[in-house]
Formats: C-alpha cells, structure tokens, sequence
C-alpha cells in the first residue's frame, strides 16, 4: 500500500551501474558516485570521462577508486525513502568493491522504523551488466510485484538469462587497479602479448576469461558474431557500454545489432569507477 504520496518500490544503486541518465531521472533511481581521483594530484574527485580517458591514453596515468563512503548511501536512503515505502539497493559484486559494506553501515545508521524499509541485493555483477538487472527490477516494480518475488526473479535473471562479455584494450589497465587477479593476469597478459585477445566476462562476481579471439585491432565484428549466435534462439535485448570508442566503431555496432533483429536497451559511456580500472578504448556488451 501506498502512503502519504510514496510510491511501493525504489531503486538505489551504485554508479557503477553504468545507466543512462534519462533513465535513472525517470524512475527516481539514485546512483551512488564512488571517488575516483590521480593520486598524485590534490585536484577535487573525477567527473569528467573524457578528460579522464584522454589522460590515461596521453600520459598512462592510473586512477585510483574506492567505495562509496557510507554517507553517500545515507543520503541517497533519505532521499529515496521520501518517494518510496521500500528501497532495493542493487551494488556492484562484492569481489570487485566493497559497495556493499558501505552500503550495509549506511543502513545500519539509519533509523529502526526506516532501516526496515531497506533491502541490500548483491549483484555479483558490474558495469551494464549491473545497469541491466537494475533494469530488469525497475520493469518488475512497473509490473506490480512484491518485493519478494522481485528478489527471486533477479537471482534466476542474473544465474540462467543475463550475459555479459567485452575486450578491453589493454589487459595491464586492469591487472595494476587489482580487477585481473593472478594467476589469470599473468597468463591474459601473456596471450595479449603473443597477440591473442582473451575476450573477458564475470563468473562468481569475478572477472575471468571467456574465450580467446585472435588479436584484430577491429573487435566489432567478433562482437556480433557472438550476438548473432545468441539471437538465433530469439531476439535478444542489448546494453553497450564503452570507453572513449570511435563514435564509426559504435555506429557499425549499433547497426549490426539491429540487422541481426537485435533489441538495444541503451547506450552507456563508462562511468569514471569502472573506466578507471576497464582502462579506454574498453567496449563490452551485455544481454538477454
């Protein structure tokens, strides 16, 4: 039931989703920025991709992340509480991030009657593969499921529907932030070298290998070849996200979903959190 206004169920989550703008504005989604800085430079946190793409590029600098300080999530139950009865807190996995713990301390500081009203879903998932199942639960709200039924179609969508896989352009942005753990670093780094492009996905929460491509420096027709495989058992639903890619690149992508009778949900610039580990030049799809 609703009260004073509320509407049933909102939606928080982390920026790490990767989602468009003009969907988060339209469901009243908050999405919680993590502090993405150069460590060597007193400058205010990053907000701006392009520049931070362009100085990776130009002067192979590293960014540094962490999690969302508790404070943030704070701020975004409070806001979110006041046009909501409950709150779904969708994060990135936990093996990546610590999200989820600011998120749980955030919860904790709240007041009892309204930390009632919160619910923490690990995604075990990031980038727009996250964006998809935050998605997937707002089509849920829309179709008036309980809260609990929500949950269980979520942990079936992420486990038997939604897939996830992508290149990056260079392997070492995400073995020196920590994303590409040994012993899988040192042989995906290896491949590279020896000009094998290891297409990489999340399995477990982690990032891990999900095949290998011979290295082409074009990797969009690698990309829909996987697509239209997929699409043969039917249409397929598609979210992109990409890393300072040539606007060509996205365009041949884009038009090449659409002749193999694909559907594109969005299109989305990495945020700074994921970029700054992806590295640029990273594009990566996710479907269902």
């Amino acid at each position: 039931m609703e009260k004073e206004g509320r509407k049933k169920i909102g939606i928080v989550t982390c920026e790490g989703s990767d989602l468009p703008k003009e969907f988060i504005e339209k469901y009243q989604i908050e999405a919680v920025k993590y502090p993405v800085w150069f460590p060597d430079e007193e400058e205010e946190e990053i907000h701006d991709t392009k520049m931070l793409y362009q100085r990776m590029r130009a002067e192979k600098k590293l960014p540094q992340t962490s999690q969302p300080p508790p404070l943030r999530f704070r701020k975004a139950y409070i806001r979110a509480l006041k046009n909501f009865e409950q709150i779904l807190v969708i994060v990135m996995s936990k093996e990546l991030t610590k999200c989820i713990i600011s998120a749980s301390q955030a919860k904790e500081i709240m007041p009892i009657e309204e930390k009632k009203r919160i619910f923490i879903f690990d995604s075990r998932l990031a980038t727009i593969a996250e964006g998809l199942m935050v998605w997937k639960a707002q089509e849920l709200i829309n179709a008036n499921k309980e809260l609990s039924e929500i949950l269980e179609e979520l942990r079936e969508f992420r486990e038997h529907q939604l897939k996830f896989f992508g290149f990056v352009e260079d392997l070492n942005w995400l073995k020196h932030g920590g994303r590409l753990r040994k012993p899988m670093a040192t042989a995906a780094l290896a491949l590279q070298k020896a000009g094998i492009r290891p297409a990489l996905s999340i399995k477990d929460g982690e990032v891990v290998m999900a095949g290998l491509r011979p290295f082409a420096r074009d990797r969009i027709p690698v990309i829909l070849k996987e697509l239209k495989k997929a699409s043969k058992k039917g249409t397929i639903k598609v979210a992109i996200g990409q890393a300072d890619v040539s606007e060509k690149d996205l365009s041949r992508l884009i038009d090449g979903i659409k002749k193999i009778n694909g559907e594109i949900l969005f299109v989305s610039e990495l945020t700074p959190v994921i970029g700054a580990h992806a590295g640029p030049g990273t594009i990566i799809v996710s479907y269902y």
